[in-house]
Order: structure tokens, then sequence, then C-alpha cells
């Protein structure tokens, strides 16, 4: 379905069947679900400083001439770029939770509208090769029946014209990362993902693309896994920040 006749039927379907926001619980039309206007506005925002990979940094931009996290000063990032909509809080994290949890599809479309309204978003993308959601392991995503990080990377790319790789794989199914501490979150991960064809992405400047981003553990280990196998560069985009 093009984004025309989705935006057609949405509106048609606000005035027949008027849905509640998923934030403040105001009747909405569904034209731009989950959120209502007022509720959109008030995405919160990153307002500090951000280093090149996207890690929020303390204090206000203008104290940062030359922004580094202390990962990036020892040489330990392997994401080169990256950017975030806002902090996991508020509205946006209402909107995460509906899509990934309550199968709000579309809101993957709206998420990605808003972040590549965001410059550093936009610039990230535009200069990139692929785009890649980071990738369930079969067994979850036949439970679940859906990738919300696959949804959110396939709207950036009808958005941006950007091309969206599959080569990515989840080799094992990891147990979940909500409760693990950030050691427990790397070693849980290890090892997780390899590429199915090396040959598609080599010399490659590759994007990732997630839900939320905490301790970036995840992140990190598909980046490797993708510079392992001939990417040239590895960046990141997520909807939140956990951190």
């Amino acid at each position: 379905m093009t984004l025309f006749w989705t935006r057609t039927f949405d509106a048609l379907a606000g005035v027949l069947f008027p849905t509640p926001c998923v934030s403040c619980g105001d009747l909405i039309a569904a034209h731009d679900p989950p959120l209502c206007p007022r509720c959109w506005g008030r995405l919160p925002r990153i307002e500090g400083g951000e280093c090149a990979c996207g890690a929020p940094l303390p204090g206000s931009p203008t104290e940062h001439p030359d922004p580094e996290c202390g990962r990036c000063r020892r040489g330990r990032s392997v994401i080169s770029a990256g950017a975030s909509l806002g902090p996991y809080d508020g509205s946006l994290r209402h909107c995460v939770v509906a899509l990934k949890y309550h199968g709000r599809h579309r809101t993957a479309e709206r998420l990605a509208l808003r972040l590549v309204e965001k410059a550093r978003c936009r610039k990230l993308v535009e200069e990139s090769d692929l785009l890649m959601g980071v990738p369930l392991h079969p067994d979850r995503l036949a439970e679940r029946g859906f990738n919300q990080a696959g949804l959110l990377a396939e709207s950036l790319a009808r958005l941006s014209g950007g091309t969206v790789s599959q080569a990515l794989r989840r080799v094992r199914n990891t147990s979940s990362q909500t409760a693990l501490s950030a050691r427990q979150r790397r070693k849980n991960v290890a090892g997780a993902f390899a590429v199915s064809n090396p040959g598609s992405i080599l010399n490659s400047v590759v994007v990732l693309v997630d839900d939320v981003v905490t301790t970036g553990a995840t992140l990190r280990e598909c980046a490797q896994a993708l510079l392992h196998s001939g990417a040239r560069e590895v960046r990141a985009i997520t909807v939140a920040r956990a951190e």
C-alpha cells in the first residue's frame, strides 16, 4: 500500500473509529497514530551534548567543543556515528511500547518520519549504503510475528530512498536483555550475530536500526560482525536511548 493510500485509509478510520492516544488517552484521528498532536509535540528530546557515536554527554552542547564519550576516547567504540530521537521516556516510550509489544506496526512509519526530520539522523541515512534492522532470532521472530527494528529500517528506507539489507542474522537465540547488567548484556549477545552474505556488504557504510539502545552491547556486537565481514563503517540509529 502506498503512503498516500495508507494515510487516506487512516484518515477515514479516524473518523469512523477514533482511537485513544497511547500516552494521554484522548481520542484522536488515526491519521497520525499512536499519539495525539499534543503528545507528538511533547516527545522528549536529548537536551545535552552528544558524542559522535550518539552517546549522551553531561552538560550542555556548548560545554563540549570536541565531544567524545569515554568509550570513544579510549578507542573502544565500533560505532562510528549514531543518533537517537530522544530518551526512552514519556510519549516516546509509549510509542515504542505500542510498536514493540502491542503490534501497532504503523507506529514505525511515524517514528521514522520524526527521525528523518532530525538533521543528525537524516545525514547518517543519506550518507550510508545500507540500512539494517537489528535482527531477531528466527524462533523469536516466529513467536512475535514481526521485527520492530526491521519495520523501522524499512520505513526509513522508504522515506529516504535507501536500501535495506537482510544480510545480518542472529544465529543464537539470546535471553531478554531487560533485567541484565551491562556485563551480563555483553556476555549474553557475544557471538550472537553473523553475516550470511559477506560479499553484499563489502566496503559498505551500514546503518544499524533499532528501537531502544541501553548499554549498546547489542549494537556493538552487530557492528563487530559486520566489520569482520568486510563492512567499511557501521553507524547506528535508534528511536530512543535508555542510558
